[in-house]
């Protein structure tokens, strides 16, 4: 009997303790949160900017192509690339084969003119005596006097030649039309060269007189208006050199390409033929909400921006417009007064917990 009392107690005693001591309820854990920094979208004006090519290019009178004025021998050239020249500087001498040829055959002309003007002059003399004395008719005076006056009249036009052909050996030497520098030679002494633009001797320009030869795509030409502001940048420092569209885009060429003259307001620090970058400012937006162009995140063929909505992580798709330096145009997607993730959106879930730092 007592054996089996002990017994029943040490089966209870585990089984009480399991009764009486009552679960305790299993914690909820809450989801990590993800800290990122906001602030509100911009609202206000941006102004479009169409980025083009371009290229330091001479002015209007500017630019001067040495070109030989016949088929000559290149018998001096007195200026290497880089070297400043000044306004009626000789540039260079040719040998003129048929400039010397033709000044030698003026010069025979207007000595047998002169002859021939010295005999009429003689004979005129004789004629006059001879019929104030009786001996001939007048006819033969009037005779010679005819042959007096043509000539002289041959006379005239041999001086004529000759003024002529000493000014045609006179463009044996080229003198610079201006103050500039050499921008390129093309030849050297002993070179025989042609009478074509095609066939220059050496290029001057003048670096005070440049302006930018920009090329757009033919869609923006629309864009740009005549006076509309620009700049290219200052290699010498950074800032920007500012300039002024002269005139409309000019017809399109073959590529499709619109080509834009613009003149700077003031020195351009860039040598001439040195392809540079240009902003063209065009069409200005008012009251538009906009975001830095980090903002948005490209997935695919979406531009996406996210939200704080709360503390919740909000994925909206976006339609954008202009973008500038400024900021990307937002036409659909936001509104003002949004709140746009700024820092940790780059690959944050659509309908995160985040905690977010306003800027």
């Amino acid at each position: 009997m007592p054996v089996r009392l002990v017994a029943f107690m040490v089966l209870i005693a585990p089984l009480a303790t399991a009764c009486g001591r009552a679960p305790e309820p299993r914690a909820e854990t809450e989801p990590d949160r993800v800290a990122v920094a906001a602030q509100p979208v911009f609202t206000g004006s941006l102004r479009a900017v169409v980025q083009a090519t371009g290229l330091v290019v001479p002015a209007e009178g500017a630019e001067f192509l040495l070109v030989a004025p016949e088929p000559a021998r290149l018998v001096e050239v007195m200026k290497a690339v880089g070297d400043p020249v000044t306004s009626g500087e000789p540039l260079v001498r040719f040998e003129l084969a048929g400039a010397t040829s033709d000044l030698a055959r003026q010069r025979a002309d207007l000595a047998a003119a002169q002859a021939r003007v010295e005999r009429a002059r003689a004979a005129v003399d004789r004629a006059r005596d001879l019929v104030d004395r009786g001996l001939i008719p007048r006819i033969e005076r009037d005779a010679a006097e005819r042959e007096l006056a043509d000539a002289q009249d041959g006379f005239q036009r041999a001086s004529t030649g000759l003024k002529n052909a000493e000014a045609a050996m006179g463009r044996s030497v080229v003198l610079a039309p201006f103050t500039g520098l050499v921008a390129a030679r093309l030849h050297n002494p002993g070179d025989i060269v042609q009478p074509a633009a095609t066939d220059p001797i050496l290029r001057i320009v003048d670096p005070a007189r440049v302006e930018i030869l920009a090329t757009i795509e033919r869609i923006d030409a629309p864009r740009v208006l005549q006076g509309a502001t620009a700049r290219i940048p200052n290699p010498q420092d950074g800032s920007s050199i500012p300039l002024t569209v002269t005139a409309r885009p000019a017809t399109p060429t073959s590529a499709g390409m619109v080509q834009v003259r613009l003149a700077p307001s003031g020195p351009v620090p860039i040598a001439v033929d040195t392809p540079v970058a240009v902003e063209i400012d065009a069409e200005e937006r008012t009251n538009v909400v906009f975001v830095r162009p980090e903002w948005v995140v490209r997935v695919r063929d979406e531009s996406v921006v996210m939200v704080a909505v709360g503390d919740v992580a909000s994925r909206r798709l976006v339609t954008t417009g202009i973008t500038t330096d400024a900021g990307v145009e937002i036409t659909s997607g936001l509104k003002a007064g949004d709140v746009v993730i700024t820092q940790g959106h780059v690959g944050l879930e659509d309908g995160a917990a985040i905690t977010v730092a306003m800027r």
